[in-house]
This record gives C-alpha cells, sequence and structure tokens, in this order.
C-alpha cells in the first residue's frame, strides 16, 4: 500500500483500516508494513489503524533505496 493524503485530520487513519478490512476479507493472513524509522507519520498512521510494532533494524528496503533504518508493523487477520 502507497498512500499520499493532504494533511486532514484523521483521513489517513481512516483510509488504512479501510484498506486493512479489504485486504483481510478472504482468508487469514499476517500484513507487514516497514516505513523509514524516522518518518513519524506512516508510524502514527499505521499504529492507529491496529498494527503492532514488531521492531526496528537497519535494512536496504529496494533496490533504489539506500541503508536505512525502519520500523516493522505487523497486523493479522
Amino acid at each position: 500500500m502507497h498512500l499520499h493524503v493532504t494533511p486532514e485530520s484523521g483521513l489517513r487513519r481512516r483510509m488504512c483500516a479501510a484498506q486493512r478490512r479489504h485486504l483481510f476479507r478472504p482468508a487469514a493472513v499476517e500484513t507487514f508494513c516497514e516505513p523509514n524509522a524516522f518518518n513519524v507519520a506512516p508510524n502514527r498512521t499505521l499504529q492507529k489503524a491496529g498494527f503492532k510494532y514488531l521492531k526496528t533494524h537497519m535494512t536496504v528496503p529496494g533496490p533504489l533505496n539506500y541503508h536505512q533504518a525502519v520500523t516493522r508493523w505487523v497486523i493479522e487477520r
């Protein structure tokens, strides 16, 4: 999921929660998300949407990224 939303109270959380409900309809699955550890907005949004903090670790998230700290959030349904 990739989400860009202009600052509006609660909109990010509602969009994330709606996406989560849609993703988990068919079966029980575990989903995780790893935003940059120093980017406060997505970390707060995931927490408010019901994701649980698992860990913070250093990694290279993708071929175009640099070595960085990311927080892993997980949700199970």
